[in-house]
C-alpha cells in the first residue's frame, strides 16, 4: 500500500459547504444572470486591476452569455477533477457574495491545488472572503484529501493580502512578474498551507473565522 492512498478522494465528492453565515455551493446554469450583474457591477475599479484578461468579457453587453459559458465549464472541470468553483452566499438569503475555487488540482505526488476567490464590491470588508477561505480549506483537506494548498496575490492587491495574513498562512516570498492581470506582469507572493499545518490549526481557525462548519 503506497503512502499516496491516503489521499484518493471520496466517490461522492459534497456541492457545498456551510458555516454560520455562508453556504459555498457548486454553480448552478440559474445562476448566470445574478452572477453576470455582481461581476459586472464589481469590475470598474474593484476586480478590473486584479483580473485576467479574459475576464473583462464580463463586462460588455454579451455579460449573460460569458457568465453561462463561465458556469458550463466550471461545471465540466468539477466533473473532471480540475477545478472546483463555488459561488459564496449568505447562508440566509441565498445571495450570491463573490466566488472561491480551488484550481488546478494536481493529483499523485503532489496533491495540491491554488486557492482564488473574488468578493462583489456591494460585500467587502465584511470578512466574507477570509471566512470563505477557510471553509475551502476545509474542502481541500477534509473532503478532496489534499497536501497542499497555495494562494497566489499580486504584490499591491492589499484587500486580498489581508486575507491570508490574518489567517495566519505562511508566505513563501514572492515570484517575480509571475501573474499577467489588469493587462501587465505582476510581481505575486505566494502563500501556502499544507494538510500537517492544517490539522495543526483547524480548530482555531474554524473557531475564530469560520465558526459551524459542516457539509
Amino acid at each position: 500500500m503506497s503512502p499516496l492512498d491516503a489521499f484518493e478522494p471520496p466517490e461522492r465528492i459534497p456541492k457545498s459547504i456551510r458555516s454560520e453565515r455562508l453556504v459555498l455551493r457548486q454553480y448552478r446554469l440559474e445562476d448566470a444572470e445574478e452572477f453576470a450583474k455582481l461581476y459586472t457591477d464589481s469590475f470598474p475599479g474593484h476586480l478590473e486591476p486584479w483580473s485576467p484578461p479574459a475576464s473583462v468579457g464580463y463586462a460588455d453587453a454579451s455579460t449573460r452569455i460569458a457568465a453561462r459559458d463561465h458556469i458550463l465549464a466550471a461545471i465540466d472541470f468539477w466533473e473532471e477533477g480540475r477545478d472546483y468553483r463555488f459561488f459564496i452566499t449568505l447562508r440566509v438569503t441565498g445571495e450570491i457574495l463573490g466566488q472561491i475555487g480551488l484550481t488546478q488540482v494536481i493529483r499523485g505526488v503532489s496533491q495540491s491545488c491554488f486557492i482564488g476567490y473574488w468578493i462583489g464590491k456591494p460585500f467587502i470588508n465584511q470578512g466574507y472572503a477570509t471566512e470563505a477561505v477557510v471553509l475551502i480549506m476545509e474542502f481541500a483537506f477534509e473532503q478532496l484529501m489534499l497536501h497542499r494548498v497555495t494562494l497566489w496575490i499580486a504584490t499591491g492587491n492589499a484587500s486580498s493580502l489581508r486575507i491570508p495574513k490574518k489567517l495566519g498562512l505562511r508566505s513563501e516570498g514572492i515570484a517575480i512578474r509571475a501573474l499577467y492581470l489588469g493587462n501587465e506582469w505582476r510581481d505575486t507572493e505566494i502563500f501556502a498551507m499544507t494538510l500537517e499545518e492544517w490539522i495543526e490549526r483547524k480548530e482555531e481557525l474554524k473557531r475564530t473565522f469560520a465558526p459551524g462548519i459542516y457539509p
